[in-house]
């Protein structure tokens, strides 16, 4: 269940449509704050080729021409890589076990199917994107309200511009690689990802509440600044001490 919060909230905010062929490279300045912790200050960076996007102690960054995902732990100052191909091997291998999967359901009862299918890929029917009322500004940007719910355990309102985009290939790669990473629930995690199309642009302030066992847990994001223009190298660069891991699919049992 973490697994699937985080990429829900990831895919409301990672970025949902093209930028434009002639758009300029972004640095996006922002502040999170969790419940329970300091708020940070985080920067992301959109460029021609790639991106990175700072989510406080995690991040992640796309290479489009490659499709290789970066990940890093600022917490355990550690990183790891997933490349294209083992991210479609990884898919393959899940599509594998989900077919005998579904074969072995099929000499189940009717109601323990039924069940059992809505666990494994009926989530997705649980969230909903809807278009809220009202807007505003937000560093120098118009923005429009949004809200995204997934039953009554986490409620995201965000306000969202359309006069920025996120690159399509981020929102491609970091599709696939939660969908390797969810197994049984991939396939619903990618209706997930295709769900958040409808909000065409780039969020610049987020607020995501989840609800488990009586207790909320609140986070926040807003952007504080956005700067066009060329971005420096360093800015691709893994900090230095950081140990290199094996990725979350290499550790996944293959068959």
């Amino acid at each position: 269940m973490r697994i699937l919060q985080t990429n829900v909230v990831l895919a409301a905010s990672v970025g949902l449509l093209a930028l434009p062929a002639a758009a300029q490279e972004l640095t996006i300045v922002s502040k999170i704050a969790r419940q329970g912790a300091p708020p940070v200050t985080a920067t992301s960076y959109i460029g021609s080729d790639r991106m990175r996007a700072n989510q406080g102690e995690q991040e992640f960054m796309a290479e489009f021409a490659t499709g290789l995902l970066t990940m890093i732990d600022h917490k355990k100052k550690q990183y790891s890589t997933v490349t294209r191909q083992e991210m479609e091997a990884t898919a393959a291998q899940m599509q594998a076990q989900m077919k005998q999967v579904e074969q072995q359901m099929a000499n189940l009862p009717p109601e323990m199917r039924q069940k059992m299918s809505a666990a494994m890929g009926g989530i997705a029917q649980a969230i909903s994107v809807q278009k809220g009322g009202g807007g505003r500004t937000i560093a120098g940007y118009s923005c429009q309200n949004w809200v995204i719910t997934m039953g009554e355990m986490m409620k995201t309102e965000e306000c969202v511009t359309t006069d920025l985009q996120y690159p399509i290939q981020a929102y491609e790669a970091q599709k696939a690689f939660s969908s390797a990473m969810a197994g049984p629930m991939g396939k619903s995690l990618g209706q997930i990802y295709d769900k958040f199309k409808e909000m065409k642009g780039v969020p610049l302030a987020s607020t995501t509440t989840v609800s488990v066992l009586g207790k909320s847990n609140v986070s926040t994001t807003e952007v504080t600044e956005i700067k066009k223009g060329a971005i420096p190298a360093s800015a691709w660069e893994i900090p230095a001490g950081y140990k290199k891991v094996d990725s979350p699919l290499a550790k996944m049992p293959k068959k």
